[in-house]
């Protein structure tokens, strides 16, 4: 009873986890959709479309894209000892960052890796830098401030989109942030550009950290 009290906790604390991920990625999940409203390529895709030259991209079916930056291995074998076993492919062209243990991987490779009920095969392209949001409470607050994410392995940018969300209007009132990191000798630079475009209650000031 006690044992399996403590794991329905593990279990709610797992749940929550999620969700907060989810609203952590927000602003990469919505810059994703806009290019996919520009482009027509989903922010879910199959492996063989930014890989289509590689054979493993059409056998590694469960596999997909998560917008440009991110990879998703989902889980589909129970758990065993407490944990699963998960067999990843990770494309050549650049090195991949695996988000729950922080260990980098090399691409071209097929890896078997495990993950416990609260860890999710994520993986992130080495240089990467990516906006996440910053203790959620509402996405409806307009000055939610931003974490400037740099993973390390190279140098990154990104294009940050925002727009009022909540109007027809997102095709022409829009605005963009340019984040560059890049690495200068022992140094890391990171650069937030000016805002460039206007929308509806479009926020005076952004924080990042």
């Amino acid at each position: 009873q006690e044992s399996r009290g403590l794991g329905d906790v593990y279990k709610r604390q797992a749940l929550y986890n999620a969700v907060r991920l989810r609203y952590q990625l927000v602003p990469y999940i919505y810059t994703m959709a806009r290019e996919a409203y520009e482009t027509g390529v989903s922010l879910c895709r199959p492996m063989y479309y930014d890989y289509p030259e590689d054979e493993r991209a059409y056998t590694y079916s469960r596999q997909y894209m998560f917008g440009d930056n991110i990879l998703v291995a989902p889980i589909g074998a129970p758990m065993e000892n407490g944990v699963s076993d998960v067999k990843v492919w990770l494309p050549a062209g650049n090195d991949w960052y695996e988000w729950h243990t922080g260990t980098m991987l090399k691409g071209g490779q097929t890896v078997t890796r495990a993950f416990a009920i609260d860890e999710y095969p994520i993986y992130i392209k080495a240089g990467s830098i990516l906006p996440f949001c910053d203790r959620v409470k509402s996405l409806a607050d307009d000055d939610l401030s931003y974490v400037v994410t740099v993973f390390p392995g190279g140098d990154g940018a990104f294009e940050l989109y925002e727009d009022n969300g909540n109007d027809k209007e997102y095709d022409r009132k829009y605005a963009c942030t340019s984040l560059q990191s890049k690495r200068v000798g022992n140094r890391l630079e990171v650069t937030i550009g000016s805002r460039k475009g206007e929308y509806p209650g479009v926020p005076a000031e952004r924080g990042f950290r």
